[in-house]
This record gives C-alpha cells, structure tokens and sequence, in this order.
C-alpha cells in the first residue's frame, strides 16, 4: 500500500502544520516588499517550515504504532525533513548572516537567542562605557599635561596644541563628563 502526500494513511494521524507565533520572530516587523529584507524573510519561513516539519516528524515517533503504515509515514516525514534541512544549507540566504557559536550554543541548550542579544548588548554597553572613561581620562591627563608644559616650557605651546589638535575626538563624539552629567 503507498501512501498519498495528501490524504493520510489508514491509522495515522493527519497533523495540520503548527504555526509559529510570528510576533517573537525578529522577522516580523520586517517590511516584504523591500528587497534587502527578502533573505532575512525567506530563511525564516524555511526555518518555521522545518520547525514544522521537526514537531510533526516528534510525534510520529511519539505514536508510532509499529505497523508498515506508521513505518512509512516516519520515513516520508524524516526525508521530508533532510530535504529541508539541504534546501536550508544550500539556500543562497543562509551564507549571507554569519549566526555567532554563541547563539547556537543557546538555542542547543534549549535558551533563548533573544537572551544572548540582550547579554551582548549589555556587555557591549559596559565595554564602551569603560573606553569612553578610558578616552576621557587620557584627554583629561593630555590638557592639564599640556597646560602645565605650555606654563613650564613656552617655546613648546605650538607642539602641544599640535598634539592636542591631532588627538581630539572626531567631529560629532562627544566624551566630556561635564556636559552629560549637567543633563
């Protein structure tokens, strides 16, 4: 007896693709009819297809009732799903966003990758929240430095406003205390 894609086999449970909740996919407030977010929005509708695919094929195994049906069915399922993962490697889109080992260790570990986001953010935060202590320290020292050795040593005052010119942060980067702590 062979088994039609569409109608299931006598003894095995027709399941009705799951959906995916859309509102915590980072996809979902992507506009599709921008061609930048098409990679980004196909490669999650092939992952939410396997997703899919991935529950359907657990509870096959899950009631699988030993008999030739349920058996083919289970192999349909598990084809169905290496095809789908090799449609997902080979897609062009996939290659394009290199996913950090540390997501997938999350999502291995059966986490949250939103939870990884929000580490990095916090960490990248306090990182350049040190450099720019950092910045303004070494800008402070290069001033009174320069101040002190413009007092002590006349004839230097145009090196040191050279220097002071070359080191100054670029246009529009703002590192002075003072005016963040007045807001």
């Amino acid at each position: 007896m062979s088994i039609q894609p569409n109608k299931p086999a006598q003894g095995i449970i027709h399941i009705k693709p799951l959906l995916i909740h859309q509102t915590q996919m980072t996809t979902a407030s992507l506009d599709p009819s921008k061609q930048d977010n098409e990679p980004l929005i196909a490669t999650a509708e092939q992952l939410s297809s396997l997703m899919e695919s991935f529950i359907e094929l657990g509870v096959l195994v899950h009631d699988n009732q030993g008999t030739q049906q349920s058996h083919t069915a289970l192999i349909h399922k598990t084809n169905q799903v290496v095809s789908q993962l090799s449609g997902l490697t080979s897609s062009p889109y996939t290659n394009q966003y290199p996913i950090p080992i540390d997501v997938i260790s999350y999502i291995e570990d059966g986490r949250n990758p939103d939870i990884y986001t929000r580490e990095f953010i916090e960490v990248t935060a306090k990182s350049n929240a040190r450099l720019k202590g950092k910045m303004q320290g070494f800008g402070r020292l290069r001033d009174v430095l320069g101040e002190k050795l413009g007092k002590e040593f006349p004839r230097l005052v145009d090196s040191i406003n050279d220097i002071k010119k070359r080191t100054d942060p670029p246009n529009g980067v703002n590192i002075d205390v003072d005016e963040e702590m007045k807001d």
